[in-house]
């Protein structure tokens, strides 16, 4: 049984992971460098502030705070990931609210630093569009998801891609995900008390255990049957891409 802390919603290499040596020193030797604590805010919605960001060390939670104190939230990218894309290429404010997941370093890279970088390292903002688009595409399978099939559908299919994400290249049949039952219900968008719901009917299944801040796949081809069983539309799978 593999036994890993997760990320969350979040199943693609990030730029930094796609880069080969020498394009990586590049980039990680520009920049500024900036630490924050574990719980506080690196950004908020809406600043204006153009620039590419690359998580360094610890995680964030990517998220929407409502003015009503409402929080939802889209992922929790880690290590290697890259966030902040669209204020580059898009031409808007920063799309989310960022929270530190423990002690975190975050790279920040200016519009004119990422122009000079990716002249000089064309595989740059090759790895860059890689990451973005495959990250693109899970977001837009969530959203199908989050509209067309029962929650206790789409919490099976967002468990059993962070269980295949976690697992790797291992056999492991059983994986703990690390992910609180707080940071899912904020992605579902429903309440605790109905999170408890879908996930009791998913323990029933014999396909998850849930102890505290954990969920435990208990059998990945067994949830992926179920999953598959309920689907009303055809899966898709996002093929692993090389560095550049």
């Amino acid at each position: 049984m593999a036994v890993l802390q997760s990320t969350f919603n979040n199943y693609v290499p990030g730029m930094l992971d796609l880069l080969r040596d020498d394009a990586r020193t590049a980039l990680l030797a520009s920049g500024t460098r900036i630490k924050i604590k574990s719980g506080k805010l690196f950004q908020n919605r809406g600043n204006q502030i153009v620039a590419l960001c690359i998580i360094l060390k610890g995680k964030l939670r990517m998220m929407t705070i409502g003015v009503d104190g409402s929080v939802l939230l889209s992922a929790i990218l880690g290590p290697g990931q890259q966030f902040n894309e669209p204020t580059l290429f898009a031409n808007t404010a920063r799309p989310h609210d960022a929270q530190a997941v423990g002690d975190t370093e975050i790279l920040v890279l200016s519009k004119r630093e990422v122009d000079r970088l990716g002249e000089e390292y064309p595989a740059i903002i090759h790895a860059l569009m890689v990451s973005s688009v495959n990250r693109l595409h899970h977001f837009i399978e969530a959203l199908n998801d989050l509209r067309a099939l029962p929650k206790s559908v789409v919490l099976a299919r967002v468990l059993l891609k962070n269980a295949r994400h976690l697992s790797g290249d291992s056999k492991a049949v059983s994986v703990d995900l690390g992910i609180t039952q707080e940071d899912i219900a904020m992605f579902l968008g429903v309440t605790r008390a109905y999170l408890n719901k879908i996930v009791g009917q998913l323990s029933a299944l014999g396909l998850i255990a849930v102890s505290y801040r954990n969920i435990r796949v208990l059998d990945m081809a067994a949830l992926e049957q179920w999953i598959v069983s309920q689907l009303t539309y055809d899966n898709v799978e996002v093929q692993t891409v090389a560095a550049q």
